[in-house]
């Protein structure tokens, strides 16, 4: 949520800017009552209302009304099997039905929009890709590699995020970890059993998660599954070489300025990180190829699709 609200407030930003349209945000009152949120929902103003949270289901109250509906993945629909209510529910009153009453349907990438057409039956036409962009905050900052002990930033914590797999894989390389999230226990068994020197940081604010990119010498990103993932540009706009998966959609966004591994093998993540710390001018063809390649996903870009789309509605 940290990420989806510092994208939509910079657009919001923007678009306030430009004159073109008036933006409020607004929060539903609760996280967990549905009924009050629907009613909520239900009384709200006229205009264009645009949901970019995972309050998908917001959309049935607003039957009539002119939405849009950012869609920043399907892992709801992964959570459970056929056999349990809880992915009966979720399909029809987060995906299903909602798709169906939206004026328009984002996605952050074609992953996202595979995934939504394969689990939902929902028509190519209905799904647009917008993808997401950086922060313009973040920017190119030169750095000396610290090879003897690199810091290595692992965004996310959550088991998608994998961040077991990569103690397994540094157990053995002399290095410093610093995770961005809660640590479960098992985590910090692992890290101490390891012998791992890490830091770990949470609910920071975004000036601390700036200065961690420009502090560390290696951005791991090698995620299970993720609808977008914003650190692999984070990692380009700032100038730090990324380690990411070889699975969609990191392998499509990356393209060829980053490390890419098989995020379920251990050994893998390891030759990835070695061949990063190892192979020096290898390292900064991969932060040359970055800084050009962020720069497909520029504020500016995003926002003219965006405006587009309002002025279409």
């Amino acid at each position: 949520m940290f990420s989806i609200e510092l994208l939509f407030d910079n657009l919001a930003e923007r678009f306030m800017q430009s004159g073109k349209f008036e933006i409020k945000k607004i929060f539903v009152p609760t996280e967990n009552n549905f009924i009050s949120n629907f009613i909520f929902a239900f009384r709200s103003q006229r205009g264009i209302h645009h949901i970019t949270g995972d309050i998908h289901y917001i959309v049935l109250a607003l039957v009539g009304r002119k939405t849009i509906l950012t869609i920043h993945d399907a892992v709801f629909l992964t959570r459970y099997n056929k056999w349990d209510i809880k992915y009966w529910m979720i399909k029809y009153f987060w995906y299903q039905l909602p798709i169906h009453f939206a004026n328009v349907v984002t996605v952050i990438s074609d992953k996202t929009k595979r995934e939504l057409i394969r689990l939902t039956g929902v028509k190519e036409d209905k799904i647009k890709v917008i993808p997401n962009f950086y922060d313009p905050r973040f920017v190119f900052v030169p750095a000396h590699f610290n090879k003897a002990c690199p810091r290595i930033l692992q965004i996310g914590t959550k088991s998608n995020k994998n961040i077991n797999r990569l103690i397994e894989a540094i157990k053995f390389i002399p290095c410093e970890l610093w995770t961005v999230g809660v640590l479960e226990e098992d985590t910090k068994l692992l890290l101490n059993k390891n012998n791992i020197r890490f830091v770990s940081f949470e609910n920071i604010g975004f000036d601390t998660l700036k200065k961690l990119y420009e502090d560390c010498d290696i951005v791991s990103f090698i995620s299970t599954y993720e609808g977008f993932g914003l650190p692999i540009l984070e990692a380009f706009a700032v100038g730090r070489p990324l380690l990411t998966s070889c699975i969609s959609p990191m392998n499509e966004i990356a393209e060829d300025a980053a490390v890419k591994v098989n995020p379920y093998n251990i050994f893998d993540i390891r030759r990835g990180l070695l061949k990063i710390i190892e192979e020096d001018s290898f390292r900064e063809e991969l932060i040359e190829k970055g800084k050009i390649l962020v720069q497909k996903y520029r504020i500016d870009h995003v926002r003219k699709i965006y405006e587009d789309l309002y002025q279409n509605l």
